[in-house]
């Protein structure tokens, strides 16, 4: 078990390092001048770092006392939001949710309203779900991968999202220029990546266009950058019936060629299996799927 400082001088520390002034932490704290000095001297000596810099009667936090903070708050949100929970389980019920960027972008954005409206009390906390994770982070509670989900099924439960196909999209200035009549037009055109190896795009090709060959690329992050240049008409983008289907639907974007082909990975909701036992959990799961199944 790892050791860790005294949580009272933690979080004496916080509270000086918030106000960046000894007395007004005393104050928030109902403690003296002198005893928060006390924690905070007693904290740098068990981490062997300077915390404050001193002028006189004023104090300036260093750059470790800075990151220590960052951390601290954190932690301590954490611990307040668990202990909400089970003062009063209804009133309060925080979901940790991590979704790759663009899923979080061209699909789950446009439907935070609705949850909301429809589950007032769940606090929902959203982060970046890496596209290569096949498993949520420690203090996730529920993530959407991509790709064959985790291996050990006996600790997470895994629900396959609907399954993808990917198929060419530009936008509709871009289609009605009359450039795009057959596959091998693509290659007098700019093909927007969503990845670093082009591996998409080479499937589709290699299937629809033979040996046609682009006359440019350019490679981004992640598909709903791809897809935001493409609507912008920065080139031609592969898009998925599920990243794309809101921008192909209030015709931002357009399908030159119906053909596509299926993808190799998958986006899945996985979580571990204990945290089904939280009823905001089955409430968050629930309301996905009923978003697809529309």
């Amino acid at each position: 078990m790892r050791r860790l400082p005294s949580l009272a001088a933690l979080r004496t520390f916080e509270c000086a390092a918030r106000h960046a002034h000894f007395g007004r932490a005393a104050a928030e704290l109902c403690v003296t001048d002198s005893a928060v000095s006390h924690q905070v001297r007693q904290l740098e000596e068990q981490l062997g770092v300077v915390l404050f810099v001193r002028e006189g009667r004023q104090i300036r936090p260093t750059l470790a006392a800075g990151r220590l903070m960052h951390s601290l708050q954190q932690a301590f949100d954490l611990i307040g939001d668990a202990c909400d929970e089970l003062r009063d389980p209804a009133s309060l019920a925080v979901v940790r949710l991590a979704v790759t960027a663009e899923l979080a972008q061209k699909w789950l954005m446009s439907r935070l309203a609705d949850f909301s409206a429809g589950y007032p009390h769940i606090t929902l906390h959203l982060y970046e779900q890496p596209i290569d994770a096949s498993a949520p982070g420690q203090d996730i509670d529920l993530a959407i991968t991509y790709g064959s989900g985790p291996v050990d099924s006996s600790t997470y439960f895994v629900r396959p999202l609907p399954a993808l196909a990917f198929f060419p999209v530009c936008s509709p200035s871009l289609f009605n220029q009359g450039s795009l009549k057959h596959p091998r037009d693509l290659a007098r055109h700019c093909l927007l990546h969503d990845d670093q190896d082009g591996i998409t795009w080479t499937a589709w090709l290699t299937t629809h266009a033979g040996d046609a060959r682009p006359a440019r690329q350019l490679y981004f992050a992640h598909a709903g950058l791809a897809l935001e240049a493409a609507a912008q008409g920065q080139g031609v983008a592969m898009g998925d019936n599920l990243t794309a289907a809101e921008d192909l639907l209030n015709g931002r974007l357009v399908r030159p060629f119906s053909a596509s082909v299926t993808a190799l990975g998958q986006y899945a909701l996985v979580g571990e299996r204990l945290r089904l036992e939280r009823p905001a959990v089955v409430q968050l799961l629930d309301w996905f799927q009923d978003q697809l199944h529309e």
